[in-house]
């Protein structure tokens, strides 16, 4: 009897197993590296990265789909893979990933950096949503920063 030995998936093609569940589960829109659409009404936008990097990136697309449920239907569902987020992230001055980026009407209302727990995290999620619009943070590449848009 001969074993055959195979690779276990790398850490993007997890993470892109993980973007493909919440596409087809939970209705999130995959956002273009080139030109990003984002809809009229409210809109949460996930910033990945290589899970390799950061392994909270495999947990956000676990716990952001739930988060979002509170929410109701009306909140469009977007994710932004690895080739997409960089640019985004340096757009919305994200200092890394996970991150989600809420929007109302395209105007920036606040970002949610790393996870936390899960009472936290649904309450943060909820006070961005129902805020008002903000100045978009000014745009510079930054590596380690906390919450960019925190609720208090």
């Amino acid at each position: 009897m001969m074993l055959e030995l195979k690779a276990g998936a790398t850490s993007l093609e997890r993470l892109e197993g993980a973007i493909a569940r919440m596409q087809q589960k939970h209705g999130f829109v995959r956002v273009a590296a080139d030109a990003p659409q984002f809809p009229a009404g409210l809109a949460a936008l996930l910033l990945t990265d290589d899970p390799q990097r950061n392994l909270e990136v495999l947990d956000a697309c676990v716990i952001l789909p739930e988060a979002l449920n509170g929410l109701g239907a009306d909140v469009a569902r977007l994710v932004a893979g690895p080739e997409a987020a960089a640019a985004l992230m340096q757009r919305f001055a994200v200092a890394r990933a996970p991150a989600v980026v809420f929007l109302r009407d395209g105007d920036y209302l606040g970002s949610l950096n790393g996870i936390r727990d899960w009472q936290e995290y649904r309450d943060e999620v909820a006070c961005l949503a129902a805020g008002p619009a903000r100045p978009r943070p000014i745009p510079i590449p930054v590596r380690d920063a906390g919450n960019s848009g925190a609720c208090a």
